[in-house]
C-alpha cells in the first residue's frame, strides 16, 4: 500500500485554522469524491442512499478529508430506544436524522491527529442548513456505524458523539426483511440541538418544525387473516381487462383498491398506487401479488410500483449496513472509521517536503 499523504512541516494549529469545507454539488466534484472514497474507504464503495450530502475539507485548495451523509437507517433498536419515540413518530420524523456513511481522511492523521475532529466540527456547523437547502428540511440528530473489529471510534468520541452499543447484527436487504450475520457494528449518535431527543419523542414537535413533519401514508389496518377473505369476495368478478400489461389477477387488484378506499385514500389511480407501495411482504402474499413461472412462483410488482422492480427489492435504503466485508479489504493502522490514505498525485501543498 502506498504511503499516506503527509502534511507539510508547519504548525498544526495553523493548518487547522486554515481548513475550509465545501458542499459538493457539481457533478465533476461528486465524481471525484466518489472515486477517492472508492479508493480510500475500507468498504470500497461510495454509494449513498436516500437524501445525501457530500463534503470536501481542504487546505490551501487541496482536499484533505471527505465526509458523506445519507438517509438514516429505517430500524435501529438502540437508537429508537435512545430517542424514546413511538413507531408512528419514527415514521413521521425519521428524516430529521442523517447518517454519517463515509468519512475518509486523506492526510496523515498520525502527524496531525486533530485534523479529523476539526473536519467533523466544520461539517456539523453547517450540515443542517445545507440539508434544508438541498432537501427542504433541517436535521436535529445524527447516527453512524463503526466496525469495532477494525476501529475504536476515537474520532466520534472526541467529537461529542455517544456510543449506544452494538447493533443486533442484522443487515437490511429488503423492506421488512433482514439477514443475520456475525459482524455487529458500534452505533454512535449525536444531537445537533440540545433538545433533539425531547423533540423527536414528544407528542408534538416545536412549532417551527411541525411544518417539516411528514404525513403518514395510508396503511392497511385489516389483519392478515382477513385479507384473503377480502380477495375471495372479488373472485366472482370476471376478467374484463385486455391481455396486455396485466400483472395481477383482477381479485387482487380490486382488493387493493377496496383496501385503499377503506383506509381513506383520496384520489384515483395515483392514490391507490401510493397506497400499494406501502403494503408489506406478508400483505402482498395474502393478496396473491405474485405470478407463477413453471413450478417457481415469483413476486411481481405491486400495482403502481416501478416497472420491472420486485417488491422485495423496493425501497431498500441501507443494504450495506452491517454487511460483512472480506478480510482482504481491511485497512491497517488508524483508529476511527477512516480509510487508510494513499497519495492523490499532482501538485499538493500538503505533501511531505524533502
Amino acid at each position: 500500500m502506498a504511503k499516506p499523504l503527509r502534511l507539510p512541516g508547519v504548525e498544526e494549529q495553523r493548518v487547522l485554522d486554515e481548513l475550509e469545507i465545501d458542499l459538493l454539488v457539481a457533478p465533476t466534484q461528486q465524481a471525484r469524491w466518489n472515486r477517492l472514497v472508492k479508493e480510500r474507504h475500507y468498504l470500497r464503495r461510495a454509494r449513498l442512499v436516500g437524501e445525501q450530502c457530500r463534503y470536501a475539507v481542504s487546505y490551501q485548495g487541496q482536499w484533505v478529508a471527505l465526509l458523506g451523509w445519507s438517509a438514516a437507517a429505517w430500524h435501529l433498536g438502540p437508537r429508537d430506544e435512545w430517542l424514546g419515540w413511538s413507531e408512528e413518530q419514527r415514521r413521521r420524523r425519521l428524516h430529521f436524522l442523517a447518517q454519517n456513511s463515509r468519512f475518509v481522511i486523506l492526510a496523515d492523521r498520525t502527524r496531525y491527529p486533530n485534523l479529523g475532529t476539526r473536519s467533523m466540527k466544520l461539517c456539523l456547523d453547517q450540515l443542517s442548513a445545507d440539508w434544508q437547502a438541498q432537501h427542504g428540511h433541517p436535521l436535529v440528530a445524527l447516527e453512524s456505524f463503526v466496525d469495532g473489529q477494525l476501529f475504536r471510534g476515537t474520532l466520534y468520541q472526541a467529537s461529542n458523539w455517544t456510543l449506544l452499543g452494538p447493533t443486533a447484527g442484522f443487515g437490511r436487504v429488503a423492506e421488512d426483511f433482514y439477514v443475520r450475520h456475525a459482524r455487529p457494528k458500534q452505533l454512535w449518535v449525536r444531537r445537533l440541538h440540545p433538545q433533539a431527543r425531547a423533540w423527536l419523542g414528544a407528542p408534538q414537535l416545536p412549532a417551527p418544525r411541525q411544518a417539516y413533519e411528514q404525513a403518514l401514508p395510508a396503511r392497511w389496518d385489516l389483519p392478515l387473516g382477513q385479507l384473503g377473505s377480502l380477495r375471495e369476495r372479488f373472485a366472482v368478478v370476471s376478467e374484463f381487462r385486455k391481455g396486455q400489461g396485466k400483472r395481477h389477477r383482477i381479485p387482487t387488484v380490486l382488493a387493493i383498491a377496496a383496501g385503499a378506499k377503506m383506509a381513506g385514500v383520496i384520489g384515483g389511480y395515483s392514490g391507490i398506487a401510493s397506497y400499494a407501495h406501502n403494503l408489506t411482504r406478508p400483505q402482498r402474499r395474502a393478496l396473491h401479488c405474485w405470478f407463477g413461472r413453471g413450478d417457481q412462483p415469483a413476486f411481481a410488482p405491486v400495482p403502481g410500483s416501478r416497472a420491472g422492480g420486485r417488491p422485495e427489492q423496493r425501497n431498500s435504503r441501507h443494504p450495506e449496513i452491517d454487511r460483512p466485508r472480506p478480510d482482504s479489504a481491511r485497512p491497517e493502522g488508524e483508529p476511527g472509521r477512516d480509510a487508510h490514505p494513499t497519495p492523490d498525485g499532482g501538485p499538493n501543498p500538503l505533501r511531505q517536503r524533502g
